[in-house]
Order: C-alpha cells, then sequence, then structure tokens
C-alpha cells in the first residue's frame, strides 16, 4: 500500500475526524476504522468495509436475538482481576506485534500515523487506522483463547445491540441477524448499534456482567485514549461511548483496555 501525507489530498473531513480524537496538549489518540465505525454506526458499512474483525465463526454465542437485559450476579474481584490481567496482555501482544512488523523496534512518528492510503476496495484510510484494525484483529484472537480457557462459554466478542432510548430498553441481535441486515443492504437498521469488544455474562450475551473495548492509539501510549463521544445528529447526541454501555447494559463494569496501561474505566 502506497502512503501519502495527509495534507496534500486535502480531505477535510477525515482531518476532522482525527482532529477530534485528540485531547490534551495536542496528544492525538487515534482508533482504528472499526471502532470509530461502533461509535457512529450510521456510517459503519462506509467506515469498515468489513462486517467485523473476527471471523463469524469465533463471534458467533447462539442463533437467536433476544430483549431486556436480565439480572446478572456481580464478578467477583478475583475474577475480573483475572480477566483484566489477560486482556491486558492481548493489548500489549497487539501493539508489540504490529508496530514490530511495520516498523521495527521504534514506535511510529505523528506524520506517519496521519498518512493515508487506500485499501482494497479503494477506501481511504490513514495509517492508524489501518494499525488499529491489525492491532484490535490480534487483540481480539488473544482474547478468544485466553477467555475460552478462563470463562469457556461465557463470554461473547464484538456483539451487536441496540438501545431504544424511549422504552430503555436493549436488544440483542445474533451474528445471524446481522449477516441477514447486511446481506439485505439495510445498514439503515443498524444504526446505534452498541458493538463492544469483548462482553463477559452467563452463558448468554443478555445477561451481562461487564464489557471491555481495546484502545489503541496511533502514538503517544502514556496516557489513557479518551472514550468516544457520539456526534451530533446521531441518536445518542451527548453521550459517550461509556455512557451508553453503562446505560444499554445495566451495569458499570464498563472498561477500556489498553496496551501498557492496562484495564480502566
Amino acid at each position: 500500500m502506497r502512503w501519502t501525507p495527509l495534507w496534500t489530498l486535502g480531505l477535510l473531513g477525515i482531518a476532522v475526524l482525527l482532529q477530534g480524537c485528540g485531547h490534551g496538549q495536542g496528544r492525538l489518540k487515534l482508533d482504528s476504522a472499526t471502532n470509530a465505525c461502533r461509535t457512529q454506526p450510521a456510517y459503519c458499512a462506509q467506515a469498515a468495509g468489513q462486517e467485523s474483525i473476527l471471523p463469524r465463526a469465533i463471534r458467533a454465542v447462539g442463533t437467536a436475538g433476544g430483549s431486556a437485559v436480565a439480572a446478572a450476579k456481580l464478578l467477583d474481584e478475583a475474577q475480573l482481576e483475572q480477566v483484566s490481567e489477560a486482556l491486558k496482555e492481548c493489548a500489549d501482544k497487539a501493539r508489540t506485534e504490529v508496530i514490530l512488523e511495520h516498523f521495527g523496534t521504534r514506535s511510529p512518528t505523528r506524520e506517519e500515523c496521519l498518512e493515508v492510503g487506500t485499501d482494497k476496495k479503494r477506501k481511504t484510510l490513514t495509517r492508524a487506522m489501518i494499525l488499529g484494525e491489525e492491532m484490535h484483529r490480534v487483540a481480539l484472537s488473544c482474547a478468544a483463547e485466553k477467555l475460552n480457557e478462563l470463562r469457556p462459554g461465557e463470554f461473547s466478542l464484538e456483539p451487536t445491540y441496540q438501545y431504544d432510548l424511549e422504552s430503555e430498553e436493549t436488544t440483542w441481535l445474533s451474528p445471524d441477524q446481522v449477516d441477514g441486515i447486511r446481506r439485505d443492504g439495510n445498514f439503515f437498521d443498524l444504526k446505534g448499534s452498541l458493538v463492544p469488544d469483548v462482553v463477559l455474562h452467563e452463558g448468554h450475551p443478555m445477561k451481562i456482567q461487564a464489557a471491555f473495548d481495546f484502545k489503541f492509539p496511533c502514538i503517544d501510549i502514556s496516557d489513557w485514549p479518551k472514550w468516544r463521544d457520539y456526534p451530533r445528529g446521531h441518536p445518542y447526541e451527548g453521550s459517550s461511548q461509556r455512557d451508553m454501555y453503562i446505560k444499554a447494559f445495566r451495569t458499570r463494569s464498563v472498561f477500556r483496555v489498553s496496551p501498557w496501561l492496562g484495564v480502566g474505566p
């Protein structure tokens, strides 16, 4: 893939998006295209260019959807600590492998993170987006392996939920349902979907105990990446990604997972 400095393309929309991802003393907080899609699901089909990062066989849990989040037992501290350590190891592994592959023993520069190119479908993406997507793929594959040992049958990767603001009801969409919606081209039906990276549950995705999102900034990994805020015009305008997870999943056990920093709210 050929990379081009961002300023040479006049891609104002991407520049605005990238600027919105930063915070604090000019630090740049860039995540993958897929994560941007999760926080702005209306643009999911256009932005991500794929169904999800992991193959459907790994994501699938059950075959039918459900509504009304059920009361779930709280995770005890030992369980949460065990899972958190496993996911931190996955985040560290993902960043290490991807950075070594692309940059060797050095970290990418800000300019390199802002470079843009096109994927196989000729979609324009920043290098930060590509790197973030690759890191997510490694991290989720790692999480599947570790959680299958720690909590077999009691977790889901990239499950899809919809939350109705008026009724305050949450609905889980099975992989079959999501695939059918995409296959029929009814992407608007996925607007407002919530797709956390990892959900811990009591054997069914509607009995949620905790939710985790991997966050992979392109540079400056010394500070926590910010939860994304929903933009003006979005159904969840005025709320952050974490706010909506807490409302929809009926739990405050909602966490970010970032390389070297670990797991935090």
